[in-house]
């Protein structure tokens, strides 16, 4: 009877370890960074997303890079968006951030199409932070005011989980010249933004 029950329980636990690794939606929760929830829900490991947004390992990093997602909706949200997305546009990043939580799409030593310059430092040599609800404006802006916030105290964990300085943080504008992050450019907050990491970390 001893012997059955630990084949059994071998057997559970050989079949959720073989569920995890072929399923990359397999959500982990539980583990906060600097206050914040942090989820991982890697982007599906398919033919699609293979060749238009997992490109491969990142040589080197240097920077992180800051996006607004200049959209409405949640961290999750955003990461099934793009997890479904079929348009044959190369585009991905590595985090979305909202008023609750951080979601993990690409793992930190996997590269991304976030940055708009090619092949560049941008995309081969930074991480990707895309804040969340930047279109929530009026009764709505404080969705966007407590995802900023969020994404003021992940990226001081994230900074010092590599061992970058706030030197190190780039707005997607500095690759590409793209309006991004918008709510952050309309502000005229960049340098705000950036001392409100350091005092994070």
């Amino acid at each position: 009877m001893a012997r059955m029950t630990a084949y059994c329980i071998l057997f559970v636990a050989l079949g959720i370890a073989l569920f995890c690794s072929g399923c990359a939606t397999f959500a982990m929760r539980g583990h906060r960074c600097n206050g914040v929830p942090m989820r991982v829900m890697l982007l599906d490991r398919n033919a699609y997303n293979l060749r238009r947004k997992l490109p491969g390992p990142m040589p080197e990093l240097k920077y992180i890079t800051i996006h607004n997602t200049a959209n409405r909706v949640s961290a999750v949200e955003e990461r099934n968006y793009l997890n479904n997305r079929r348009d044959n546009v190369s585009v991905s990043f590595h985090y979305a951030v909202d008023e609750k939580e951080v979601v993990q799409l690409i793992p930190d030593d996997q590269h991304a199409w976030h940055a708009g310059d090619g092949t560049g430092d941008g995309n081969m040599k930074s991480i990707s932070i895309e804040i969340c609800r930047s279109l929530c404006r009026d009764k709505e802006n404080h969705l966007y005011l407590r995802s900023e916030e969020n994404a003021v105290r992940f990226t001081a964990w994230l900074l010092k989980k590599h061992g970058l300085g706030v030197d190190c943080l780039r707005m997607h504008k500095d690759w590409s010249g793209k309006n991004c992050p918008h709510r952050i450019l309309e502000a005229d907050s960049w340098d705000d933004f950036k001392k409100r990491v350091a005092a994070a970390m």
